[in-house]
């Protein structure tokens, strides 16, 4: 639930998969696994300990899909699995582009994600996205995950501005309650119409960004 308007923001920071863009790994991993898919296999993917370590930044990719292969038990070679991940995120949601195209200039942007090198060049080479944020804090270039506080503090001290100032967009209650903590404005959003929903609601409609929003794309 988006919480009573306060001081506007001047920063909007925008957790990617799940908010911006579709990630479709889960449905992979449980046809490569065998599993259900649902939250039990969601908890187990992000506790796995490669995965941590990959999402840090501390280790190789191939030791990554070594250990991924051998703990799950895919009937796959780790070369065979890096093929299949590499294409794990399907894309922005429809109209996330124009989002923030729409936004671009009229209020200071960047993101904030738990993610890999792999999937990170996905977002430079192939959807243009990411291109238009004044920042973006990735997991495997800071050593560190969300929802770790060292994280938060971390982006207010880079970005430099109040923490109530920035208001932080993520489909992790968890994430969005150490952002919280941290001073942050964050707010749950699940898909590109919660997205919407809750700029709405904070942007006031007298602002450039707030206009920016309401407006028609072209």
């Amino acid at each position: 639930m988006t919480e009573a308007p306060g001081v506007a923001p001047d920063v909007i920071l925008f957790d990617l998969g799940g908010v911006l863009m579709d990630f479709g790994g889960l449905h992979r991993l449980a046809v490569l696994s065998g599993q259900e898919e649902g939250p039990a296999l969601r908890s187990r993917w992000v506790a796995s300990k490669w995965v941590q370590a990959f999402e840090r930044g501390a280790c190789d990719a191939q030791t990554f899909a070594e250990g991924v292969v051998g703990d799950w038990g895919l009937d796959l070679t780790p070369a065979e699995f890096l093929d299949d991940f590499v294409r794990w995120p399907a894309g922005p949601f429809a109209g996330s582009l124009e989002l923030v195209r729409r936004l671009h200039g009229t209020i200071r942007m960047g993101c904030l994600s738990n993610t890999n090198p792999i999937h990170w060049q996905r977002h430079l080479d192939h959807w243009g996205l990411v291109q238009h944020f004044d920042w973006t804090f990735t997991s495997h270039d800071l050593g560190v995950m969300k929802p770790d506080p060292e994280v938060f503090h971390h982006v207010i001290r880079t970005i430099g501005t109040a923490p109530d100032r920035l208001l932080f967009l993520d489909d992790s209650d968890e994430h969005v309650r150490a952002a919280r903590n941290a001073g942050m404005r964050a707010e749950r959003t699940q898909g590109l119409l919660e997205v919407q929903d809750a700029l709405r609601s904070l942007l006031p409609a007298g602002s450039a960004a707030g206009r920016a929003l309401r407006s028609r794309s072209t």
